[in-house]
C-alpha cells in the first residue's frame, strides 16, 4: 500500500482526506475544502483506500468499543494492518472527520506525529448529546494542536475536555464554482429546489402547486444519507449547476427534522452557503440566536418561514410580485458569500490560528474574490436579466 507517493519534499501541508472511505454525498463539501487548501497551500492530498473486510471489522471495533465502553488503548490500532511510513517533514498536518470516532484510518500513517510539527483536526459534527462519548476518544485528540469543530454550540464543552486549543470553523463554499454567470443566463428555470432534510409539510404544498401548474419544483427521491459517490468534484459541480439555474432554495437549520438530536442547539448548515453563492433567494427557518446573524449579516440574507410552511406556495408567489426585490436579494447573496464565505477564508482563519505566514496564492485568490465582488456590485441592471 503506497499512498505517500503523492508526498513531496518541498510541501509544507499534508491533508489526510477520508474522500476514499467516507465519500458519502453529504461530505462531498468537505472533500471540495480540501481541494481549495491543496491549490492555495501547494498541499499534498493522501487519501487511505477504503478498508477490506477485516479493515472493516477492526475500525468497528476500534469506534464501537471506545464509544460504549470507554477509553481504550485500540484507539492506536491501525485497522489495514500494516503501517506507512511518511518520508518527508510537513509543517502542518491537517485532517478533516466528519464524526468524531472516524479516526482510525489516521493510524495508518505510524510516524505522522514526528514528521508533522503542527496538527489540527476539524471535525464537522459535534452535539451535546456526543461529548460522552468524545470524552473517550480525548486521549487520542490530545495528540493535536489545534481542534477545529464545525458546530458551534458545543465548543465550549468541548475545550473544558482538553488543554488543546479548540476553534470554531464554519461551513464554507468554493464561491467561485458556485457563481452564476449573470451576463449569460437568461432566466433561472427551476423554480425551487430543496436538497436533504425537509419539511413534508412545505414537500407536499410544493408538490401540489408542481402537479397542478408550469411549476418546476427539484426535490431528491433518495434517502441521500446512504448515498457514495466516486467523484466528489462531479458532484459538486452538479450540486452548483443546479442551484445556478434555480430561483428559490430551501434552507434550514441544521437537523432540521431532528428536535431531539439537536436540543435547542441550532447550528448553520451547508445549505445556506450554497444557495447564497449560487444566487439563489433562501427561504426557510434560520438558526435561532445570533449565529446566523453574524455571519449572514446582510439585509434578506433569508426569508424567514416556519420549517412546518404550508402556505409556501403562497409566500412564494408574493416575493415573485416584486422582481426588482429579489434581484437586489440575488446580487447581495452572491457578493457577501464571495467576500466572507468562500473556504480560502477557513485555511486562513486555521493558518493564523498557527501563527503560519500565508501563501501568495491564497492573498491572490482573496484578492480575485474581492475583484469579483465588486465588478459584481457594479454590473448594470440590464447586464443582470438572469436574475428576473
Amino acid at each position: 500500500m503506497d499512498i505517500t507517493s503523492h508526498s513531496r519534499e518541498d510541501s509544507r501541508t499534508l491533508v489526510w482526506s477520508l474522500r476514499s472511505i467516507q465519500n458519502f454525498v453529504y461530505n462531498s463539501c468537505l472533500y471540495e475544502f480540501e481541494d481549495v487548501i491543496a491549490a492555495v497551500d501547494d498541499a499534498d492530498i493522501l487519501a487511505p483506500p477504503q478498508y477490506d473486510a477485516m479493515g472493516k471489522f477492526r475500525k468497528r471495533v476500534i469506534e464501537n468499543t471506545t464509544r460504549y465502553i470507554g477509553e481504550s488503548p485500540l484507539t492506536k490500532l491501525n485497522p489495514y494492518g500494516s503501517d506507512v511510513e511518511l518520508a518527508y517533514d510537513y509543517d502542518i498536518y491537517f485532517v478533516t472527520l466528519d464524526f468524531p470516532w472516524n479516526i482510525a484510518s489516521i493510524n495508518l500513517l505510524k510516524n505522522w506525529r514526528r514528521r508533522c510539527r503542527l496538527a489540527v483536526c476539524y471535525i464537522i459534527e459535534i452535539w451535546s448529546e456526543d461529548l460522552s462519548q468524545m470524552s473517550h476518544f480525548m486521549k487520542f485528540f490530545n495528540e493535536f494542536d489545534l481542534i477545529c469543530v464545525g458546530t458551534y454550540h458545543g465548543l465550549d464543552d468541548l475545550q473544558k475536555m482538553t488543554d488543546t486549543p479548540c476553534m470554531f470553523l464554519p461551513p464554507g463554499i468554493d464561491t467561485l464554482k458556485f457563481m452564476p454567470n449573470f451576463e449569460e443566463d437568461e432566466k433561472r428555470s427551476i423554480d425551487v429546489v430543496s436538497i436533504g432534510r425537509r419539511s413534508p409539510v412545505t414537500h407536499e404544498a410544493l408538490l401540489e402547486v408542481a402537479a397542478k401548474e408550469p411549476f418546476f419544483y427539484y426535490h431528491e427521491l433518495t434517502n441521500g444519507s446512504v448515498l457514495r459517490v466516486e467523484n466528489h468534484q462531479e458532484h459538486r459541480t452538479l450540486i452548483a449547476n443546479l442551484l445556478k439555474r434555480s430561483r428559490y432554495f430551501i434552507t434550514n437549520y441544521a437537523k432540521a427534522n431532528l428536535p431531539t438530536l439537536i436540543a435547542g442547539e441550532f447550528e448553520i448548515g451547508y445549505r445556506f452557503f450554497e444557495g447564497a453563492a449560487s444566487g439563489n433567494v433562501l427561504i426557510g427557518a434560520p438558526p435561532r440566536g445570533d449565529l446566523f446573524s453574524r455571519y449572514f449579516d446582510w439585509e434578506d440574507s433569508i426569508i424567514p418561514v416556519k420549517f412546518d410552511e404550508p402556505n409556501i406556495v403562497d409566500i412564494i408567489a408574493e416575493l415573485d410580485s416584486k422582481p426588482e426585490y429579489l434581484r437586489q436579494i440575488r446580487i447581495r447573496n452572491v457578493a457577501n458569500s464571495l467576500l466572507k464565505h468562500d473556504w480560502v477564508y477557513r485555511w486562513e482563519q486555521v493558518l493564523n490560528k498557527l501563527g503560519m505566514s500565508l501563501p501568495p496564492a491564497l492573498e491572490a485568490r482573496k484578492r480575485h474574490l474581492q475583484q469579483t465582488a465588486e465588478s459584481l456590485q457594479a454590473v448594470p441592471v440590464p447586464a443582470l436579466s438572469a436574475l428576473q
